[in-house]
């Protein structure tokens, strides 16, 4: 007797692209004043801000434009989340190795020098867009159609706040690169001068700093 077959149970996963009438609506757009404290963790060799994925690179991360158009700065509203979102990504490990996630890596607070118009791309702002959730925890594929919808929108947006994937508490944010938009750097520390800071974190997330690789 052939075992019977089992159709998919839920969704696919995957959020639904830029819906025909975006351009039309005007956009969930919540005000980020100038000054507001952003936080970023990145490798220490790299500069704090950097639009990727660069001239001619091919979209990488999740709300890289599609066609390549422009670049984008992710940064996290919270050191935590910037934490959760570079090295927390595999949620089944109970220690985060010192040697190979953390040495090698530093916190970076900016500042933009103008207020932002960012684009609520979660809580009621999904509904509004006509998107789910899934734009903030699924494949990447539709992320950058959206952010080229957006980017091409008559609001002109300069980014938009999505949930962090592996920390939903957390709100980061996407920045378009426009040419009238200034990120100030106030400081950088490597994540191994602030291993106290770091450990208090990981915590949180029931996680500890392993002095291995």
């Amino acid at each position: 007797m052939a075992a019977a077959s089992i159709d998919q149970r839920g969704p696919s996963g995957a959020a639904p692209p830029p819906p025909a009438w975006l351009d039309t609506k005007p956009l969930p757009i919540d005000l980020l004043p100038a000054g507001t404290v952003l936080h970023r963790i990145h490798r220490s060799t790299l500069a704090p801000v950097f639009f990727g994925p660069g001239k001619g690179g091919a979209p990488t991360h999740r709300f890289d434009s599609a066609g390549g158009r422009f670049g984008v700065l992710y940064v996290g509203m919270s050191l935590s989340g910037a934490l959760a979102e570079t090295i927390l990504r595999n949620p089944q490990r109970l220690m985060v190795a010192a040697a190979s996630e953390i040495s090698g890596r530093a916190a970076t607070e900016l500042r933009p020098q103008r207020d932002l118009r960012i684009v609520r791309m979660h809580a009621t702002g999904l509904q509004a867009l006509g998107t789910d959730n899934a734009i903030s925890t699924g494949p990447y594929e539709p992320c950058g159609q959206w952010a080229d919808a957006l980017w091409d929108h008559p609001d002109q947006p300069d980014g938009l706040a999505y949930q962090s994937r592996h920390d939903p508490g957390e709100i980061c944010i996407a920045l378009f690169e426009r040419p009238d938009l200034t990120i100030a750097i106030i400081r950088t520390r490597l994540l191994t001068a602030m291993l106290k800071d770091v450990a208090v974190l990981l915590d949180r997330y029931g996680k500890s700093i392993s002095p291995s690789a």
